[in-house]
């Protein structure tokens, strides 16, 4: 399916049309100076003629095409889908309850309703989860979102006791809706894995079910729905208050939605992973703990999305070629369909090569994304090109992934992670991109206040790359600060050992002698006052 974001970027395709006509003038002009130039009907002006005015030509087509590409490159054309791995920290669950007057059926158990049976079961999901992020989200005829995602345990409380059918005015029951609009309560680039549980019968009048569960297979979120119910059924009131109808639960029928939808799953498989839609019965042995494994994992996990491939690159792409070509076809006027096809066989397998330079151009993107400070998504490409590379055993391509996933891991702060992605750098990798991973290890080595390894992974770093400028001026850097430490520990020696006893007494013997001093000074002034009294009187 073809998706265009930009679609009002066509009209600029119109302003072909005036510069077709001014170069068709410009061609006219020019065929007009040829012929009085090229008068002689010779046999080779006649073909200096007619390769002057092909090679005018190509280069017009070539100019066009060129523009015509361009604005194809910012119209913003996607097709194609593609699985992304995606660094998420934490879960949220979004609880869809249908709330259709057959879920007042008495047919769940211990005499409750379908609609009760679902709130008990809900309530005790809710206290055996740790730190509950939940949305609600109530489907009838439609799908309203009732309760923004919250840890108020509070608030889930007071709308699970208000559950009923008559919240919602809206007739028949549609669960693919409620579905639908639970895929969209969370937030476009959400940081948490998100999950959906749907509460319900199967019963359902509009059949949207299905469609709702390719949705969440498009969207890459897990859906289950939880049947609560018999299968053997019973009766219930209609919304009339008047008509008794038969409804049971639909196993089944839920069953092979999901079957349906996850025949359509392009994520990749994982190991001990359930599928991505999937159905329990409520009243199954290990139902609840089969809802609460996937949010028992740890803060940070990785998930898989479907994502559009945005073509920009390839129009972008074949109009610079084409913009390449109008100057070598307007340059070179020998140019004749024997060149053109000469030029294609060049150029052709030239694209075919490019085409295998994805990891690369991967590995580009996202470390421009990690300048731009877009660290989620410069972590979905270096996943991404781990992944590749370990498909495709290139050893070298994985050394860098592992790198740039360590590089965006220290810039947000999380220094474990972007250690553990360090040490996985094989010892064999390039002497450049050894030196970047000791001196990120120096990085961390010194946040955590170990200077003397800080020191040594820095020497390290600049023994493998003598130009790590940074490493040399962390290194300065370090050494200063330690040979400060060691003077303000000898400072506080000194000041220690002059706080003894005989320390003190030869400070007192000082200060014996200096009054000693001045008290022989004074008697000398005063002397020397009487004398000068005598003389003057």
């Amino acid at each position: 399916m073809i998706t265009i974001d930009r679609p009002s970027a066509f009209f600029l395709l119109f302003l072909l049309i005036p510069a077709g006509l001014l170069m068709f003038l410009r061609l006219r002009k020019l065929l007009v100076s040829l012929g009085g130039l090229y008068g002689n009907k010779t046999a080779h002006n006649q073909l200096v003629f007619r390769r002057l005015r092909r090679a005018f030509t190509l280069k017009v087509l070539f100019r066009g095409a060129f523009w015509f590409f361009l604005v194809f490159a910012g119209a913003g054309i996607f097709w194609g889908k593609n699985t992304v791995p995606v660094q998420k920290s934490g879960n949220s669950v979004c609880f869809v309850f249908d709330i259709s007057y057959s879920m007042n059926a008495r047919d769940a158990g211990k005499g409750l309703t379908r609609l009760e049976a679902a709130r008990h079961y809900a309530q005790s999901l809710i206290d055996a989860m740790q730190h509950p992020s939940v949305s609600m989200v109530l489907a009838k005829g439609d799908g309203i979102l009732v309760l923004p995602l919250t840890e108020d345990r509070a608030a889930m409380q007071s709308l699970l006791d208000a559950l009923s059918p008559a919240l919602m005015t809206a007739a028949g029951s549609s669960i693919g809706k409620g579905i639908s609009t639970a895929l969209h309560s969370f937030p476009h680039n959400f940081g948490q894995a998100a999950h959906v549980w749907v509460f319900t019968d199967g019963d359902e009048t509009d059949n949207s079910l299905q469609a709702a569960l390719e949705d969440g297979v498009h969207y890459g979120i897990p859906v289950t729905l939880i049947g609560f119910g018999s299968e053997a059924g019973a009766q219930v009131l209609a919304g009339d208050g008047k008509t008794w109808v038969q409804t049971a639960l639909k196993a089944e029928k839920m069953r092979f939605a999901c079957d349906r939808a996850n025949e359509k799953n392009v994520l990749p498989a994982r190991k001990n992973q359930s599928a991505l839609i999937r159905y329990v019965l409520s009243t199954d042995a290990g139902s609840a703990h089969q809802l609460l494994r996937p949010l028992e994992q740890e803060s940070l996990t990785y998930s898989y999305e479907v994502q559009r491939v945005d073509r920009h690159g390839l129009f972008l792409l074949i109009a610079i070629l084409c913009f390449i070509a109008s100057f070598i076809v307007g340059e070179i006027d020998v140019l004749s369909l024997r060149h053109v096809s000469s030029a294609l066989i060049v150029i052709v397998p030239l694209l075919c090569m490019s085409c295998n330079m994805t990891d690369s151009t991967a590995i580009l993107k996202g470390t421009w994304a990690w300048y731009q400070k877009k660290y989620q998504q410069a972590t979905s490409l270096f996943l991404q090109t781990r992944q590749n590379a370990l498909s495709n055993q290139d050893e070298e391509m994985e050394q860098y992934a592992l790198l740039g996933l360590s590089s965006t891991y220290l810039a947000q702060e999380e220094y474990e992670a972007a250690l553990r992605r360090l040490e996985q750098i094989a010892p064999t990798a390039p002497l450049e991109l050894k030196s970047v991973a000791l001196y990120n290890q120096g990085i961390i080595a010194h946040h955590n206040g170990d200077n003397a390894q800080a020191i040594a992974l820095f020497k390290e770093a600049i023994l493998a790359d003598e130009t790590n400028v940074n490493a040399k001026i962390n290194l300065e850097l370090c050494q200063t600060e330690e040979a400060s430490r060691q003077s303000q520990g000898a400072e506080t020696e000194m000041q220690r050992v002059g706080e003894g006893k005989d320390d003190s007494a030869l400070e007192k013997g000082i200060f014996t002698l200096i009054k000693e001093n001045e008290q022989n000074q004074w008697k000398k002034m005063q002397t020397n006052t009487k004398d000068s009294a005598a003389t003057d009187y």
